[in-house]
């Protein structure tokens, strides 16, 4: 019989009477943020913040379940960036449905360590089930996947397994088997996941070429080939090619369909980077944007971006259902049993994923699915490409103010101008300071990013709650802080 102690650690009543109570102040929260009344951040520097916060590791209890909500309501939640805030424009996190972050819960309560499929039974089938429906999505009638602990996991997944179809020794005896390096063709604009990929499956960060973009944002087509047939003259092996479906930096869409026919010409693996576009595939208006990407190989794609899950929520698809394979080649007895057959090992999806102890991270999308099914996600996803497009567009009309380029999916990127000519790195330190200056003031919160030795400004509209009326504010903030700048 279990001690009154361990009985306390696990006490129904508790938990029930805790649930309700943090459900209220929650829902309080998300109220709050979503009208814009709460504070968006309590800005401290981070040395600040962490004095403040230092605490001695407890011997014995310092606070009684009955006071759990209260504590979080006055000690977490006031220190947190507020994500459903509709000033939060930085990133390309989403502010997560509600009641996904419900199904979160129960995913964290069941805890299934879905390595095997009896660890998970039930999360296995989830899986697999939303792996359908994402492939099917792209266009492809057999493809295949799993999910993983966000897009970076996602990429280097896709790039293991295009290496090993260069020579299948590779796992066991390295790239020393390949004669000549190997090289990744992406995009001067691609996520930073894919040359730290580079980096850790030790090929090297230089081992990734860059392909010049357009004026859109999008890779060259011609500028692939040229690269392509330089690798070919120097005698080093394309690994890779990685397009862009909503590059981090301007939501720009490399033209898919051409790359991928080149690919397919050239024998090449096509890996897509859609984790922030693969959404828009939901869109009957937005869909097309993304033609081509049925020809890749491998697929990223983000669901705690604008699918809007709590974070981190991604999968890296396959169109070929043994391409899947290909990333990891392990045995593990413990977890693997050369008895079962391949039906059932067809099932244990840690044989193909860089995690072994792997969440139930698909019920909160499965749960989205069936509260609002596609066309309901797809509503949210047009929402705010609307708002991108129209927030370009005052940024276009209001002087001192310049637009990078038209957004193809939610990113802006702009600056302020002023009211004299300045210098390119005065420019762009005057960029940065209004950025600071906004975020230190718990006014809004915008990344920024350099394009071309440029700084821009950018705006990541997720939030369906972001109105005119705050883009019309943001603009005026931004004027005044820049003036208050220039004149001192």
């Amino acid at each position: 019989m279990t001690s009154p102690e361990l009985n306390r650690l696990f006490d129904t009543e508790q938990f029930r009477a805790s649930g309700h109570a943090l459900i209220d102040a929650l829902a309080e929260q998300l109220a709050l943020e979503l009208q814009g009344n709460a504070s968006l951040i309590q800005w401290q520097s981070p040395l600040d913040a962490e004095q403040a916060w230092e605490q001695e590791m407890p011997e014995h209890p310092v606070l009684e379940p009955h006071q759990l909500s209260a504590w979080l309501q006055q000690e977490i939640l006031p220190r947190q960036l507020a994500m459903h805030h509709p000033h939060s424009m930085a990133h390309q996190a989403a502010p997560p449905l509600p009641l996904a972050a419900l199904a979160d819960l129960v995913a964290s309560f069941s805890n299934q360590a879905m390595a095997v499929y009896e660890t998970g039974p039930v999360a296995t089938l989830i899986e697999r089930q939303l792996i359908r429906w994402l492939s099917s999505m792209i266009g492809w009638t057999h493809g295949t996947g799993v999910l993983t602990s966000g897009g970076s996991q996602a990429n280097l997944t896709a790039l293991l397994a295009a290496r090993q179809t260069i020579d299948p020794h590779i796992w066991d005896k390295g790239i020393t088997t390949v004669r000549g390096p190997l090289r990744i063709l992406t995009s001067a604009l691609s996520h930073y996941s894919i040359s730290r990929a580079a980096g850790m499956m030790g090929l090297g960060t230089e081992a990734v070429i860059a392909v010049e973009a357009d004026a859109k944002g999008r890779m060259s087509i011609e500028a692939l080939r040229q690269a392509h047939q330089a690798c070919i003259k120097r005698d080093e092996h394309v690994m890779a090619v990685v397009a862009t479906a909503g590059c981090t930096a301007t939501g720009s869409i490399d033209p898919l369909q051409a790359i991928g026919e080149y690919c397919r010409t050239q024998g090449l693996w096509l890996h897509i980077d859609a984790a922030h576009g693969a959404s828009a595939l939901l869109s009957t208006h937005h869909g097309s944007k993304l033609e081509g990407i049925a020809l890749a190989d491998s697929v990223t794609w983000d669901a705690h971006k604008l699918l809007y899950m709590p974070a981190t929520l991604s999968a890296v698809l396959f169109r070929d259902k043994a391409s899947s394979y290909r990333a990891f080649a392990q045995d593990a007895s413990y977890l693997f049993h050369q008895e079962d057959d391949r039906e059932i090992q067809d099932f244990n999806i840690s044989a193909r994923t860089l995690e072994c102890t792997k969440r139930m991270m698909g019920l909160q999308l499965l749960v989205a699915f069936k509260l609002y099914g596609r066309q309901g996600l797809a509503r949210l996803i047009e929402h705010v490409f609307l708002l991108a497009e129209q927030f370009a567009s005052l940024v276009s009309q209001t002087a001192g103010f310049e637009l990078l380029m038209p957004p193809e999916t939610n990113i802006i990127c702009f600056r302020y101008l002023g009211k004299q000519a300045l210098a390119q790195g005065a420019l762009n330190r005057l960029q940065a300071n209004i950025r600071q200056s906004l975020l230190h003031q718990g006014l809004f919160h915008l990344s920024q990013v350099s394009i071309d030795e440029n700084t821009w400004l950018r705006c990541t509209l997720m939030n369906p709650y972001t109105q005119a009326v705050h883009q019309a504010e943001l603009l005026q903030h931004i004027q005044q802080i820049g003036d208050e700048l220039l004149s001192s």
